[in-house]
């Protein structure tokens, strides 16, 4: 594929921090290429330590990208900018690997060893980030739960360190706390979210957060019953007991909520506006779906019929994969393979017999003819057509087994769609675009694919 892009990725775990540092020591590369040739992927705020891939929308198009043939040299400060993550950090140098793109980091001036295509080097490295990030999330987790740098509901004082509560939400917390203790149903925990998000000047993640936070019931119970003395809680801790494990309403809103938020995993495109479709969810009726209004009637799609969309044109593609012209072709290319091999042969034999004729007529002696340099000359040649005629054999036992080869990879597209959905999709479908009541795909094209549906049209939540 033409124009593959240099990606520059950049990475911090918190508001506090900048990018400026990354910036700077990525500017003499970036200076190296056009405009049009530098794609910049700015992570602000995200920890690779928290976040899981599908947590990570810029990463996962980078991915997708690679996937997709699009990309050619990686660019980042360090490994820690990538991943922290030991299995996630190998599967992206895998890829990297398999679709020929580079890594370059571009801070080795500062100790950082560069990109190696060594995988067990790399495997090691992995390994000492994925230990020196959890180690360095323990402790800031630690701290955090005890001694937070904010907390709803609470003033921090500075000298003493204590946590008391802020007179200006203090009783509404409390409310929130009762109320929602008391509700058996997805719709009411909605109407007290919603009330307490404006009445508390909060989000929803929030306050559903602080349900299962022991901070509010002045304990740290992530290693036993530690009590917070420097906190003044709300509830009881029996009473954050029974409000995070003995409400089932709420863990299964909770959970709910978590499922729909992790089904963003595509990236339509609407198809009036030319632009990235946005992503919302409804917990109570456990719905997601992809909706545009950009000065435009609203185009709206439910990941369902999304789903059910892509999951067809899977089937579809595979169905239509042309694994006989693949045989035929493989085929074709070992009669080729073999011919070469048997010119090589008849050549090997030639010059055997050139060789005998001339140990026998040129010399009288003939006693040490095993150590004529012609002779070891010979044992050679005759080495080489051993191999090429094991090389003979093997080739033809391949084209028998041919066939089942094609059986194993039309298996493993299968087997593929259900256990790995979305890496499947994303090297067979370069781009989603969602009209009203109709969905076009553009599929990755190659020798072997073709006929392929690429209009869907939707209604009323079917496909």
């Amino acid at each position: 594929m033409e124009n593959k892009y240099k990606i520059f990725v950049r990475r911090v775990s918190s508001k506090g921090q900048d990018l400026a540092m990354q910036e700077s020591a990525d500017a003499p590369y970036r200076q190296q290429y056009l405009p049009k040739e530098i794609m910049i992927i700015d992570e602000n705020d995200v920890s690779a330590n928290k976040l899981k891939i599908s947590e990570r929308p810029e990463m996962m198009k980078v991915i997708c990208m690679i996937l997709n043939n699009q990309v050619d040299t990686i660019y980042a400060f360090d490994r820690s900018r990538l991943f922290r993550d030991f299995y996630e950090a190998n599967y992206f140098v895998s890829i990297c690997r398999r679709k020929n793109v580079r890594i370059f980091f571009t801070s080795t001036g500062n100790g950082h060893l560069q990109a190696t295509d060594n995988l067990l080097v790399e495997g090691v490295l992995n390994i000492v980030g994925d230990f020196e990030g959890k180690n360095i999330a323990r402790r800031t987790e630690e701290a955090r739960r005890r001694y937070p740098a904010q907390k709803l509901g609470y003033i921090k004082e500075i000298n003493t360190k204590q946590y008391i509560k802020n007179p200006n939400n203090a009783t509404l917390l409390k409310q929130y706390f009762t109320e929602i203790a008391e509700v058996s149903d997805f719709i009411e925990i909605e109407r007290l979210l919603k009330k307490y998000k404006k009445d508390l000047n909060t989000t929803t993640d929030t306050l559903l957060r602080i349900i299962g936070d022991p901070f509010y019931s002045g304990y740290d119970l992530f290693t036993g019953k530690n009590k917070l003395h420097h906190v003044d809680p709300y509830i009881s801790l029996t009473q954050f007991n029974k409000l995070k494990s003995g409400n089932s309403c709420i863990t299964k809103y909770i959970e709910t909520r978590s499922i729909l938020k992790e089904n963003n995993i595509y990236k339509p495109i609407c198809g009036i506006c030319q632009k990235p479709m946005n992503y919302r969810f409804k917990t109570a009726s456990e719905t997601s779906f992809y909706t545009c209004s950009r000065k435009h009637i609203k185009i709206e799609v439910t990941t369902d019929d999304l789903s059910s969309i892509i999951d067809q044109s899977l089937n579809n593609i595979i169905d239509n994969f042309d694994f006989n012209q693949l045989v035929k072709d493989s085929k074709q290319y070992f009669k080729k393979f073999k011919r070469l091999l048997e010119d090589d042969l008849k050549i090997h034999k030639k010059n055997k017999n050139n060789i005998l004729e001339e140990i026998i007529i040129h010399n009288d002696n003939l006693q040490n003819w095993r150590e004529h340099p012609r002779y070891q000359e010979l044992a050679n040649i005759e080495s080489k057509v051993e191999n090429s005629l094991a090389e003979i054999r093997s080739t033809e036992k391949l084209l028998i087994d041919n066939e089942n080869i094609v059986k194993l990879i039309k298996d493993y597209l299968i087997n593929s769609k259900v256990s790995n959905a979305y890496f499947l999709f994303s090297m067979l479908i370069e781009q989603i675009y969602v009209y009203q009541n109709e969905v076009n795909l553009v599929i990755n094209k190659f020798d072997y694919i073709s006929k392929i549906q690429e209009q869907y049209i939707f209604e009323k939540g079917e496909s």
